[in-house]
């Protein structure tokens, strides 16, 4: 049997919290889209901590695939994310992100209207007591009010 390849093939790099992954990873399980269609690969950038235990509830619900690699950054986790994907579309995102319910759908919608396009998504800032945080989400608003 042929199984059709997903349409999204979403990216997690992943340092050192498995907290903020299992959140990350949940808002996956409740995201309004086929199972079928996006699988989320996540890339384990250090080899200090497994995060085979976090990830093990998420198994039977989501098209999950695990990656290690020894502590090389973000850049690099997302290329080895990247050169794994089955995805007709790459979307990263990061383990101390969590997803809206319609990320994806709105994703789709996006690519249908405008297929040959580089499409980002909203932020918002999970830190508001961080003052770096608070100024980079500030900088993001203000970007976003011109485009």
């Amino acid at each position: 049997m042929n199984q059709a390849k997903p349409l999204f093939s979403v990216i997690v790099p992943t340092y050192n919290r498995p907290e903020k992954l299992t959140a990350c990873l949940q808002s996956f399980v409740e995201v309004e889209y086929p199972c079928d269609k996006f699988q989320v690969i996540v890339v384990n950038d250090s080899t200090e901590i497994s995060v085979e235990t976090t990830i093990s509830p998420f198994q039977n619900q989501l098209n999950l695939t695990l990656l290690t690699q020894a502590n090389s950054g973000p850049a690099t986790a997302r290329n080895t994310g990247a050169f794994a994907a089955e995805g007709k579309f790459l979307v990263f995102t990061d383990d101390d992100c969590t997803v809206g319910a319609d990320w994806l759908q709105n994703l789709e919608k996006r690519f249908v209207e405008t297929p040959d396009s580089l499409i980002g998504g909203r932020t918002v800032n999970a830190l508001p007591d961080n003052i770096y945080s608070t100024a980079s989400q500030q900088l993001i608003d203000y970007l976003y009010s011109y485009y």
